[in-house]
């Protein structure tokens, strides 16, 4: 019988433990995949940037991947579908009626930049927009939107006439057909998605910009605190260790807008957001990258 222990005692040396084959376990989470060609630059971004921080940190949290799920819903009812745990993670900007449906992870995954806009607009209106120097000029026009955007609130709440579209690959058009005149995107978007839209008739017109706090945070459905711990560890590491704006000025999607330089005499009109959420951590420095900052701007409105 001795040599029956023995055998069974190799055995047993062989097979790994419970706790060590959960380690290799890979957890699969779901995220929201658009088709849209608008927005495909500036998604391969917050994609790879979530896949960054799932592999810095799975040494503690062990490997993980990302399921794309496809949907080409609005923004609303993937907010209410993270809040039925039929996602796990999602990407998008803050208002108070969002985080009343699911809280956010309070670090801004752009540095703010959703919130520091330039505009898209029709080639041959380029002189027209060189000539507007307060907010009251560019009232008269009309701003493309998307339905359901925060900064749709933003823009109206500041004096701004706004054209609302379901989808934004329906704007584009309407700056055509004269149902708007302008569409202000993130300087972290608009290059990428002019490129995608491969449309010669409009220009990124980086001249005037329009800033406003409008933070874009990762939710993480109710059911996943532990990866919500998990992602909130790895981008405070990335933000505070100066990581974030590394990896931003690295990364395809984003490096166009790096230096800043580039925005150097813009005129710059800046918009407050009643919708902001108290808690938005606007006195932490190192969440934010703001563009005025850093270069010398002419006067503003």
């Amino acid at each position: 019988m001795r040599w029956l222990w023995a055998l069974l005692l190799s055995l047993a040396m062989l097979t790994p433990s419970g706790g060590r084959a959960a380690e290799k376990e890979v957890r699969t989470y779901r995220i929201e995949h658009n088709a849209s060609p608008a927005g495909h630059s500036v998604r391969s971004y917050y994609l790879d940037l979530i896949e960054k921080v799932l592999a810095d940190t799975e040494g503690e949290y062990g490997p993980a991947r990302l399921q794309k799920v496809p949907e080409d819903v609005p923004q609303a009812r993937l907010l209410a579908q993270l809040a039925h745990n039929k996602l796990d993670l999602l990407w998008t900007t803050t208002s108070n009626l969002r985080e009343g449906i699911v809280t956010p992870i309070r670090i801004p995954l752009d540095m703010g930049l959703t919130g520091q806009r330039a505009l898209v607009i029709r080639a041959d209106r380029k002189a027209e927009f060189d000539k507007i120097t307060k907010l009251e000029e560019l009232s008269q026009l009309k701003a493309c939107q998307g339905s359901y955007w925060p900064d749709t609130v933003v823009l109206r709440a500041a004096g701004l006439r706004v054209v609302e579209f379901t989808w934004i690959d329906m704007a584009y058009p309407g700056l055509h057909d004269g149902r708007c005149d302008y569409l202000p995107r993130a300087l972290n978007e608009i290059d990428g998605e002019v490129a995608a839209i491969g449309d010669k008739n409009v220009i990124v017109y980086d001249r005037l910009l329009l800033t406003y706090p409008l933070p874009m945070y990762l939710f993480v459905a109710p059911n996943q605190p532990e990866l919500a711990k998990r992602m909130r560890v790895g981008l405070e590491r990335m933000a505070y260790g100066g990581n974030l704006r590394r990896f931003m000025e690295a990364h395809p999607a984003t490096s166009m807008i790096f230096p800043l330089t580039r925005f150097q005499g813009a005129r710059i009109f800046h918009l407050p957001n009643p919708d902001l959420p108290a808690q938005t951590p606007l006195t932490d420095k190192s969440l934010w990258l703001e563009v005025e900052a850093e270069v010398t701007p002419r006067p503003r409105s």
